[in-house]
């Protein structure tokens, strides 16, 4: 049985797009009650599958389901008062809203902190946003690819040479920055429990590549810069070798002293042990260049098999450096639950990439599909106190959508 320790716990999910819906997934995978509250027509992320080559269709949207897959869902024309009496009461229930609208607009609406936390005081109030909630840019629109990969310096120093920018992958940021806003909401919970108040949690994905980039930041800082290439890494011994077969692996050493004599005996070269160029990481910064002449040419006279036994034994980190469409069938991604097959509304069958986090053992959740516009809407009304003749009604006025 997975463990799902927010059971009991209801989120208002006011997202669109990839972050604040993968948001919202999280917390749906750990047990939460998430209700996703879109516009009558349905939110714009609803089909970004298509951009990936993907289907999104009411039988088959696997793109869909990995970021509003186990929620509920209800659509709601907020500009109708009717609507905001349907929210108001859903946020009465709720113990965190979520949302990555931009601030003006969830303030035109009176979504805004300052507004709901007024109505209710319990709220856990989680805003997700581009850049950040002051400065001169705040209010512009940020996907990950503005926000996280262009303006955090990412896209141009963590390609090889610095001059054409890095492809940066679709929603990796966006993702990433999910968890951060998933977890700090989560942790409010636990004041929520205490005092019976909400608070406010304010994530970024600019924010969130600064501090994923902390440790390149730190370095430019103090005058170490990127991009780097590998033939000049900041270590040969945490760099990328060709082996015989044409494989691509990484070594990664981080303690230098610890374990440069294990790896000189792993390689065969146990004569550069006492190497007075490289038997210090401090001397070994001034020979970069001449120790990678050296180790180029040793990895190319072994297949990767070979190496990698020879590097378990030596106890040395590292690893052959996959394609994306390996890990989708590695055996150590299908052990501990990470991807797994879920079935489609069409009965085929379709991949999921798991949540991170595991609660009590490694199996995957149960997956529920995500929800169809309208699919809820009925069923959450009737929770809130409205009769079917009031649901037809307003259904019929274009105040909600229902199926």
């Amino acid at each position: 049985m997975t463990h799902t320790p927010l059971k009991g716990i209801r989120v208002v999910d006011f997202t669109v797009a990839g972050a604040g819906p993968a948001a919202g997934k999280m917390l749906a995978d750990w047990g939460a009650d998430v209700i996703k509250i879109e516009p009558l027509d349905g939110e714009n992320g609803r089909y970004t599958g298509l951009t990936l080559g993907l289907r999104a269709d009411e039988e088959q949207n696997p793109h869909e389901e990995v970021k509003d897959g186990n929620k509920r869902g209800i659509p709601l024309n907020l500009k109708d008062p009717r609507g905001m009496e349907i929210m108001d009461k859903l946020l009465a229930t709720a113990n965190i809203f979520i949302s990555n609208y931009r601030l003006r607009a969830l303030t035109k609406l009176g979504l805004d902190y300052e507004a709901m936390s007024a109505r209710h005081p319990h709220i856990i109030w989680g805003i997700l946003t581009g850049f950040g909630t002051e400065g001169p840019i705040a209010n512009n629109p940020g996907f990950d690819t503005v926000a996280f990969w262009a303006r955090s310096g990412a896209m141009l120093d963590l390609c090889e040479n610095g001059e054409v920018p890095l492809t940066p992958p679709f929603a990796l940021g966006d993702f990433g920055t999910a968890g951060t806003l998933a977890g700090a909401c989560a942790a409010c919970l636990y004041q929520q429990a205490k005092t019976g108040k909400g608070e406010k949690v304010m994530v970024s994905l600019y924010g969130q590549a600064m501090w994923d980039n902390a440790c390149i930041m730190q370095a430019e800082y103090h005058g170490n810069h990127w991009p780097k290439t590998r033939l000049q890494p900041d270590s040969p011994l945490r760099n990328t070798y060709q082996c015989k077969d044409g494989t691509w692996m990484m070594i990664s050493v981080l303690n230098y002293e610890r374990y440069y004599a294990p790896f000189c005996k792993v390689i065969g070269r146990e004569d550069l042990v006492n190497d007075e160029r490289f038997s210090t990481e401090v001397n070994m910064r001034s020979h970069k260049a001449e120790l990678m002449e050296i180790l180029d040419p040793i990895f190319l006279s072994k297949d990767y098999a070979e190496w990698d036994q020879l590097l378990i034994e030596g106890d040395i980190a590292h690893d052959r450096i996959n394609h994306i469409r390996d890990t989708i069938t590695d055996e150590q991604a299908i052990a501990n639950g990470y991807v797994y097959e879920y079935e489609n509304r069409d009965g085929t069958k379709d991949l999921m990439v798991s949540t991170p986090v595991k609660f009590g053992e490694a199996a995957p959740i149960s997956h529920r599909s995500a929800p169809l516009l309208g699919e809820h809407s009925a069923e959450l009304m009737r929770e809130l106190g409205y009769t079917d003749d009031v649901i037809a009604a307003w259904a019929a006025e274009g105040v909600v959508r229902t199926r």
